[in-house]
This record gives C-alpha cells, sequence and structure tokens, in this order.
C-alpha cells in the first residue's frame, strides 16, 4: 500500500502556542479622532440658518417674479380686449 501525504489539506493544523503573558504597551493620545461628533456646534447651526435664509429668499422672490408676470398678463390681456372692443 502506499502511503497517504499528510501535509495536504485535510491535514489539522496545530493551534498556535497561546502568550495570555505577553506584555502591550499601548498609548491612546486622544479619542477625539477615533469617534464622530454628534453634538451641533454653532457653525452647524450658522450653516442650517444660512441654507433656510436662501431657501425663504429664494421661495419669495419666485412669488414676487410670478405675481409680477401675472399682474403684467392681466394688463397685456385688458389692453388687447380693449382693442379688440374698440376695432
Amino acid at each position: 500500500m502506499a502511503s497517504k501525504d499528510t501535509r495536504g489539506s485535510m491535514a489539522k493544523k496545530l493551534p498556535r502556542p497561546s502568550n495570555e503573558n505577553r506584555k502591550v504597551h499601548i498609548e491612546v493620545e486622544s479619542w477625539r479622532w477615533e469617534t464622530a461628533s454628534t453634538r451641533f456646534t454653532w457653525k452647524h447651526w450658522l450653516g442650517l440658518a444660512i441654507l433656510v435664509a436662501i431657501a425663504i429668499f429664494l421661495a419669495f422672490g419666485f412669488l414676487v417674479i410670478a405675481g409680477v408676470v401675472l399682474v403684467v398678463a392681466i394688463i397685456i390681456n385688458i389692453v388687447l380686449f380693449l382693442l379688440k372692443k374698440l376695432s
């Protein structure tokens, strides 16, 4: 009989020796870089206020433009109606 090779994929690997008594030296300078800040700062509030102000100005600006266009359209329609009736 031929002997089987036990070094292949079927061979069990031996567990690594544990080094539970190994000393590890870790220095943590600051946790600030590791965790994200969830509090709103004054910069967040300022940015939010600017965005809301721009949104309000744009909304009212478009309303004003639409109002002016509507008034001009009404005046043009009245003038054209009067010209049609007089001719």
